[in-house]
């Protein structure tokens, strides 16, 4: 079988995997969204509500907490569901824009780690299916050619071989271009970004981050950071990736 038609098979299982997923999480939010309007419905038939003494007072007090407790739970769940199912039906048709092949130190086996603007996690294998391009070990596909090669983890640092590095240009679910380089990002996807409409190049621009743009995106070092270029040389990009960069990062403090 020939690397596309493998290619496409990986796709179509991806994309197949991404539509179970969005037909659970449709049926959990809706699901969710009842639970919260019954529970703003019924929000004080189910508060007991009694001031006429402290004791009374206190307990009416944490009847209240504990309800809004409830709601708040469950509208972080609906708010955390609804966006993830947001990000897959963003990711759906083009699931990843690049792939590579990384052989760690002293391990026999070779990962294939496939790059997109989202994680996909399969739970049935419990593996990553695509990587989010913030995520560190995706700062390979930014930062080296084929060879030695390293990344920081939050383990610590992570060496080995960048066996393959592949781009994709996917559309509908068909991959309608893939070729193999040595580079970090080749001419012929700048020219797909380029010639797209402003709303979508900005939302593929990660598929075209140069090595020096990576720098500045992933820089956790400095406090402040002054980006100087000529006008068209991708500040602009540059600094809306660092913020979701950093976003995603920092993510939870």
């Amino acid at each position: 079988m020939s690397h596309y038609k493998e290619e496409q098979q990986r796709v179509n299982v991806v994309i197949e995997k991404v539509d179970e997923e969005l037909n659970e999480l449709d049926s959990r939010v809706g699901s969710v969204k009842s639970e919260i309007v019954n529970i703003r419905k019924n929000f004080w038939e189910d508060v007991k509500v009694n001031i006429d003494n402290i004791k009374e007072a206190v307990e009416t007090a944490a009847s209240i907490r504990q309800e809004a407790e409830i709601l708040s739970e469950r509208e972080h769940t609906h708010r955390h569901a609804k966006n993830e199912y947001n990000l897959l039906t963003k990711i759906k048709d083009t699931p990843y824009f690049g792939r590579i092949d990384f052989k760690e130190e002293q391990e026999a086996d070779t990962d294939e780690i496939y790059i997109g603007i989202g994680s996909f996690y399969d739970k049935e294998t419990d593996e990553f299916l695509v990587y989010d391009w913030r995520a560190p070990i995706s700062s390979l596909y930014y930062d080296y050619s084929l060879g030695s090669a390293k990344y920081i983890a939050p383990m610590g640092t992570i060496s080995g071989d960048l066996l393959l590095k592949r781009q994709y240009i996917i559309r509908n679910g068909n991959i309608q271009s893939m070729f193999d380089t040595g580079v970090t990002i080749g001419d012929e996807l700048l020219q797909e970004a380029l010639g797209r409409n402003v709303s979508e190049q900005m939302k593929s621009i990660v598929a075209t981050i140069q090595k020096e743009q990576n720098k500045i995106i992933r820089n956790d070092k400095s406090d402040v950071l002054l980006v100087q270029g000529t006008a068209g040389s991708g500040k602009t990009s540059a600094a809306l990736q660092r913020v979701a960069y950093l976003l995603y990062r920092y993510r939870g403090q």
